[in-house]
């Protein structure tokens, strides 16, 4: 019985320590499958799962032709095998470059199979490549995840102006991996500017549009031909010749027999990056300026009549003459020049509305006179004119001596239509006049003989100011009474209103714009924009100091956009692709990623299957889920245990 006793207290012993024994392995396997070992090695599609970044660069650079097809689809295929290479337990995002698209995506982590889907959505766009914001958010993903390999793709054109000025992957331990992709030899020419020259643009008057050719290639170029196209229609083309690295101008003469809003393009002949062929541009003919001129001295009355000589000739000059003492029923937001004829001395209120009016885009032409209080003026006018007057024109001078133009700006728009040579401004005299400086950011496009200056531009606000520092009356020189003076008077008036024939030439896709419209009445409900694809979104409009201000969105798609308020246009504008993206120049692939800050680097050319060479680079298989198995296999094999031990 003592025999029987003793064999089962050690049966019963052995079967405890087998029981602690198990549930120490248990323990110890559970344990073994949370640090998630790995093996070293591998084959392909058996390793440790994977955590990948994948960016893919959809800046309009990409958008081009290379001898095995468009560069962008070529780019997505080779995505598309780059995606095939991940298992189910790995997890991937896609980050495009382009600006405009990256702001409509979400970078998480997902399946391969979705990132894939987004692939196929996804096409080329019209902006620069964002490295910057791309690789932040790469960093930032891979610094939180979980997966043992980590994993960054990057399929680019390394377009040199693109590259982030930061090396931004040098702190990341994920291996880098460029895709090799066939940009080929840069032979691209781009319209880089479109322009009108400061042109007051008038119905049936002929205006020039000036176009910038640029050829980045190394080959001459004479088979190129620019066609202008205006208000839908083809109106005229030439050939362009354009030397290696070089720019050619090539200029355009219309005329139009309506006002209004008009708009068009520039567009080059086809060739390998068809994304820069067209410039686009957009403007308004006002059917009639309307000209305000506050007289303090009479010399109003000359430049009045040098603008209408006669009503019945007139045909875009609205002429309005006040003084200073009649301005209370003036609304000067009718009036797009106003004209201060001997700077006469105006009560604080129209000053201040005055300066609120050419702030705010609209144009000032100042003139000296004979009654100019100087001291008012350099209180009140000095900042806005950029004209300081030191002494006043003296009242007693005798006209045995004088003084007259000394020289001309004669490139500048408002002295180039005359034809005038460097040596000899026309002869009028002056027989008196103040001595003046200019400051700040003023520029002296005339001047005096002894180095006076004559004719002064400066810019307040959005608004342009040009000041004559000398008399306009004839009791103090020839020039109301000199041929001159008409043209010269019409010349002011046009440059200064040739902004309000208002064209938008620096609008580039990918950029924030503001419009501002002066307003006349009050906007209740949104108004209308019409995209060049057709779409129309609606605006919220916001007042500022009397003017509608807004900013409209999405502008990324070149073209021409519309605004509308109640069915009627208000405004009009042209959006164009960055010139500076014509330059397809790519830099070396070592060159490339030392910019990103990864000199460590992986090439995935074409020549070899993405597959092998990424499965030599992975940590080998997880054996996790090995050791997960055996904690179950030895939890059942405890249960079993325990249950056939016998009660103690």
């Amino acid at each position: 019985l003592k025999a029987m006793q003793k064999r089962q207290v050690r049966r019963l012993k052995i079967r405890q320590l087998l029981l602690l024994l198990l549930r120490m392995l248990i323990i110890l396997v559970v344990v073994l499958a949370f640090a998630r070992p790995t093996t070293t090695g591998g084959s392909i599609g058996s390793h440790a799962s994977v955590s990948a970044v994948i960016l893919l660069d959809n800046s309009a650079s990409m958008n081009r032709q290379v001898t095995d097809g468009n560069l962008f689809e070529i780019a997505q295929k080779r995505t598309q095998q780059l995606l095939a290479t991940f298992g189910e337990s790995d997890e991937v995002v896609l980050i495009s470059l382009d600006k405009a698209s990256q702001d409509e995506q979400l970078a998480v982590f997902t399946s391969s199979a979705v990132a894939d889907e987004r692939l196929q959505r996804l096409q080329a766009g019209y902006g620069e490549a964002d490295f910057e914001s791309g690789l932040d958010a790469a960093v930032a993903l891979l610094d939180n995840a979980a997966n043992l390999n980590k994993e960054i793709y990057i399929v680019s054109d390394r377009q040199r102006r693109s590259l982030p000025d930061k090396n931004l992957l040098a702190e990341t331990d994920a291996h880098i991996y460029l895709l090799d992709l066939p940009v080929e030899e840069n032979d691209n020419c781009s319209i880089t500017a479109v322009d009108f020259g400061g042109q007051l643009l008038i119905p049936g008057h002929d205006f020039d549009i000036t176009a910038t050719v640029k050829n980045y290639g190394a080959v001459d170029r004479s088979d190129i031909i620019a066609s202008l196209f205006l208000d839908g229609h083809r109106v005229a083309q030439t050939d362009v010749k354009v030397g290696a690295g070089q720019e050619a101008t090539v200029r355009f003469t219309r005329n139009l027999s309506r006002g209004g809003f008009h708009s068009g393009y520039v567009e080059l002949s086809d060739d390998r990056f068809p994304g820069d062929n067209r410039y686009y541009f957009s403007f308004r003919i006002p059917e009639k300026f309307n000209v305000l001129i506050i007289d303090s001295d009479g010399a109003g009355r000359f430049i009045g009549l040098a603008l209408v000589p006669s009503m019945s000739v007139n045909q875009y000059w609205s002429v309005k003459e006040a003084s200073p003492e009649k301005l209370s029923q003036v609304n000067f937001a009718d009036y797009d020049v106003i004209i201060l004829a001997g700077a006469p001395r105006l009560h604080t209120s129209y000053t201040n509305r005055i300066k609120s009016f050419v702030k705010r885009g609209k144009a000032l032409f100042v003139t000296y006179g004979g009654a100019t209080d100087i001291e008012y003026f350099n209180q009140e006018w000095s900042e806005v004119t950029g004209v300081v007057f030191d002494e006043p024109i003296k009242e007693n001078f005798t006209r045995a001596g004088y003084y007259t133009f000394q020289t001309f700006e004669v490139d500048h728009p408002v002295f180039s239509i005359f034809g005038f040579e460097k040596s000899q401004p026309p002869e009028i005299k002056f027989y008196t006049l103040p001595k003046a400086h200019t400051t700040g950011g003023a520029q002296t496009l005339a001047s005096f003989s002894g180095g006076r200056p004559a004719l002064v531009q400066s810019t307040y606000g959005k608004g342009k100011v040009l000041t004559f520092a000398g008399p306009v009356s004839p009791f103090y020189g020839d020039l109301a009474s000199h041929a001159f003076f008409v043209p010269f008077v019409a010349r002011i008036a046009e440059y200064l209103a040739s902004d309000l024939s208002s064209y938008d030439l620096q609008l580039f896709s990918g950029e924030q714009i503001t419009r501002s419209i002066s307003m006349k009445g009050s906007f209740r409900t949104s108004l209308e924009l019409a995209a060049p694809d057709g779409r129309t979104y609606s605006i919220p409009p916001e007042e500022d100091k009397g003017t509608l201000v807004l900013w409209p969105k999405p502008t990324d798609l070149p073209g021409v956009y519309r605004i509308s308020y109640i069915g009627r246009e208000i405004d009009r504008f042209a959006v164009n692709l960055d010139p500076a993206e014509g330059d397809l120049s790519e830099v070396d692939v070592d060159q490339f990623a030392a910019a990103l800050g990864a000199p460590d680097y992986h090439l995935l050319g074409s020549d070899r299957s993405l597959a092998a060479v990424i499965s030599e680079m992975r940590f080998g298989k997880e054996l996790w889920h090995l050791f997960l198995w055996a904690a179950v296999i030895l939890l059942i094999a405890e249960m079993l245990l325990a249950r056939t031990a016998p009660a103690e």
